[in-house]
């Protein structure tokens, strides 16, 4: 019974796809965030025009889904469960282990590395998220290919898939040249000097990835103007990145988060334990822990590579993986990040999951031959511990869904349900009122709920009153911005809306406030 489940595929992916659905299951309560709100304000009220492909991607789902958020992370959820079943073949066919495979996707499957990228995990939009993992297993597991069959169609693939997934999400593909680069190298690793091949190869996805970003050539940029256009010179200059590159290795910051994403779900747990004593988003209070984490980790790959050289090279490219993905956003996304964790790493989690699954096996593999007197309970000992640590970032990952859901999705999803109850329709050139208790954890709750995007917040209310432009809206937390608002014009009273926030959720006060500033205006 347990040879066929070990050995039969289909078995597998229905096991991936079912864990990976099941760990996943609290983004269907989300709510959207941020910057999503921008398209979902052009959609609504028609001003939308085809500007690139993530966009239009976004678009889709609202043709199909409105602004019922469900669907958005239902689809979003399925994204994350294929990326599960294609890390898996991707594993399969570089370890030549289905059981190994399958254990490296529960483990995936179940991570909680990314998982504050769940806002964005429907689509490239917004900071990429779970779809790009499943466009660089596709290059890896195609590349592979090519090593293994040497047929020159995989690597052309290759070059041709990394050029398209740079313009579906520009601003996160670049991460993906590192580590192509270093797969190469170390899956063909012979001499510390790398062969014409690996040269050559390198070489044509640099000069693609040069080229693409010299040049505004994005299929949307052709589409919409017809002109090749040198690209715009935005965010940091290149002299800032060139610094941050330089310093990045050899500073702790990037090194501290490495270690934080192979803790893992046990370190969820652990840091909310801590926090009385210690900050542990505080880089100088847990520098110490990073340090032992690392030294165990590089002790890992000593293990794997001691127990199959080919081990300890895919177990350095792993940790390889994790750390370009980190250094990119230290330098080019998010220059001088300084917490322990950000909520673009979700293309870690792979790698972390690869990790994992292979330091492992190769220490099980180790101890087995040593054969001591723990050797006949050596099985039984790895399988509860393999089932334990699946328990521990199942439970994490839930845990980190929660805590997001209480603190911002049910009641952003309470309150603008209120608000459509309170007032299905709003009359235009109104001032909506918010107040709350002086609590700052409720006024960064409320503040979060409407506001953080880029057309401001009265976009986010006008998304569920389509038949008002943002222009035609006011909201304010501030009483004098009411007094202005009705100055030399009593009959503006009628177009206040006054509402209170609290934990309790939102209240309509507007008939009391308006017999206020009436009698105020006496």
């Amino acid at each position: 019974m347990f040879k066929k489940i070990a050995e039969n595929t289909y078995i597998h992916i229905l096991l991936l796809i079912f864990v990976a659905v099941f760990t996943f299951l609290p983004a269907l309560e989300m709510f959207f965030y941020l910057d999503e709100w921008g398209n979902l304000y052009e959609f609504t009220h028609g001003d939308f025009k085809y500007s690139h492909f993530t966009t239009h991607i976004m678009y889709l789902l609202y043709l199909l889904f409105g602004v019922d958020a469900t669907g958005y992370f239902a689809v979003g959820t399925v994204v994350f469960g294929i990326s599960v079943v294609a890390f898996y073949f991707f594993v399969r066919l570089l370890l030549k282990n289905k059981m190994l495979a399958l254990i490296a996707g529960l483990i995936y499957a179940t991570t909680p590395v990314g998982t504050t990228t769940v806002t964005m995990i429907w689509t490239f939009i917004a900071e990429g998220g779970y779809p790009l993992n499943i466009a660089l297993v596709v290059l890896l597991y195609t590349l592979l290919k090519y090593f293994q069959e040497r047929k020159i169609f995989y690597f052309a693939f290759v070059f041709v898939a990394f050029m398209l997934f740079l313009e579906l999400e520009p601003r996160r593909v670049f991460l993906f040249l590192p580590i192509l680069i270093l797969f190469d190298y170390l899956i063909n690793f012979k001499k510390i000097i790398p062969s014409i091949g690996f040269i050559a190869r390198g070489l044509a996805l640099f000069i693609g990835f040069v080229a693409y970003n010299k040049y505004d050539v994005s299929l949307s940029k052709i589409i919409s103007t017809g002109n090749i256009v040198f690209a715009d010179q935005t965010g940091y200059d290149w002299q800032t990145k060139l610094r941050l590159g330089v310093e990045s290795p050899f500073h702790v910051q990037p090194l501290v988060t490495l270690a934080n994403i192979l803790l893992g779900g046990p370190w969820v747990f652990l840091s909310e334990l801590l926090k009385e004593y210690i900050n542990p988003m505080d880089v100088k209070q847990i520098y110490l822990l990073a340090v032992v984490v690392l030294a165990i980790a590089g002790a890992l790959v000593v293990i794997a590579w001691k127990t199959k050289r080919e081990w300890g090279l895919t177990a350095l490219f792993s940790l390889g993986w994790i750390y370009f993905n980190i250094w990119g956003f230290y330098v080019f996304s998010s220059p001088g990040i300084s917490d322990t964790t950000h909520r673009t790493l979700s293309l870690s989690a792979p790698a972390y999951a690869l990790f994992i699954t292979l330091s492992g096996f190769a220490l099980y593999s180790f101890l087995k031959k040593r054969k001591s007197r723990f050797s006949k309970k050596l099985n039984s000992i790895f399988v509860l511990a393999l089932v334990f640590f699946l328990g521990l970032n199942f439970l994490a990952t839930r845990y980190n869904f929660e805590k997001f859901n209480d603190f911002r999705s049910r009641p952003a999803q309470a309150f603008f349900k209120d608000l459509k109850n309170f007032y299905p329709i709003l009359p235009a050139n109104s001032i909506l009122y918010f107040q709350t208790p002086e609590n700052p954890q409720i006024k960064y709750r409320l503040s979060r709920i409407y506001g953080g995007i880029n057309y401001g917040a009265v976009a986010t209310i006008a998304v569920f009153y389509p038949e008002l432009i943002k222009e035609e809206i006011n909201v304010t937390r501030e009483y004098k911005d009411v007094e202005i608002f009705i100055e030399n014009d009593p009959t503006k009273i009628d177009r206040v809306f006054a509402f209170y926030y609290d934990e309790k959720g939102l209240r309509d006060q507007t008939k009391e406030f308006r017999s206020k500033l009436k009698l105020d205006l006496k």
